[in-house]
């Protein structure tokens, strides 16, 4: 979803995107494998307009690219419960052997703390003569509202201290200035952080209402009234607190990654 959500919208932005994938002829026709409102019709009106295109190799793609967005599955290894990076890895060392000119490599995948270091590490020890930024852009889409949610987000996090990073990152996301959207600069492992605090606070939400449903049961009182009660608390906000099984939802929705999705974007 992450990868075909963010290239179909950066194109309509109005940015030339290729989108990076190993079965591209569902994609090529404007069939998305994933259900997503208004993702079919943006992804047909912008490849109409060659303003995306898909491909399975990144060799044509990347030396033309100022900006090239990691969007692979980190999913958690079986036996320790560690994000499994290898995708992540991987495309870092393929991105690297092909680079040429000043290039942006930006890291959209959900990851632990000190994985960009890991990868501008590999670019350098792949291609020491790489002229690359490493930024990380966190990202913060929930499934069925993903398109709003890019196009109206409450914030965008760039992880970047380096001036002709932070220069790319803000043409990218120029059209967003019109919607006001704040961005937020910072270093990398901070963006990073940002990430999982985030998830962590609201997977709290869910699992705190939860309890409190489970309370009101016993208590026979309206869970329902007592998350409107609270929740019209400016400290606490009436958002996830709608006690259900919804805690994997939500790590899914705010942007954790798939394993499916096992090649960079854009």
């Amino acid at each position: 979803m992450s990868a075909s959500c963010q290239g179909a919208c950066l194109a309509d932005f109005g940015h030339h995107v290729t989108c990076i994938d190993n079965d591209i002829r569902k994609l090529a026709r404007g069939e998305i494998p994933i259900f997503e409102p208004g993702l079919n019709e943006l992804v047909l009106t912008n490849t109409a307009a060659g303003r995306l295109a898909f491909a399975t190799d990144l060799k044509d793609a990347v030396p033309e690219a100022e900006a090239v967005f990691i969007a692979v599955g980190t999913p958690s290894r079986r036996g320790d419960g560690h994000a499994d990076l290898s995708y992540v890895h991987a495309a870092a060392r393929e991105i690297a052997a092909n680079l040429d000119g000043f290039t942006v490599v930006i890291t959209k995948s959900t990851v632990p703390v000190g994985t960009g270091d890991d990868v501008e590490r590999i670019i350098r020890e792949t291609n020491p003569r790489a002229d690359v930024v490493v930024a990380s852009n966190p990202e913060f889409l929930r499934e069925g509202a993903a398109i709003r949610d890019f196009k109206h987000p409450d914030r965008i996090i760039i992880g970047t201290h380096d001036e002709r990073g932070r220069k790319v990152a803000a043409e990218i996301y120029r059209p967003l200035y019109l919607n006001q959207a704040p961005i937020i600069y910072t270093d990398r492992r901070t963006a990073e952080l940002i990430k999982y605090a985030a998830n962590a606070f609201l997977a709290t939400k869910v699992s705190f209402i939860n309890v409190i449903s489970d309370l009101a049961e016993r208590a026979g009182a309206n869970v329902q009234d007592v998350a409107r009660g609270i929740g019209l608390d400016n400290r606490i906000g009436p958002k996830f607190l709608h006690p259900g099984p919804g805690l994997r939802r939500l790590l899914l929705s705010q942007g954790r990654s798939r394993a499916t999705q096992d090649r960079p974007g854009l």
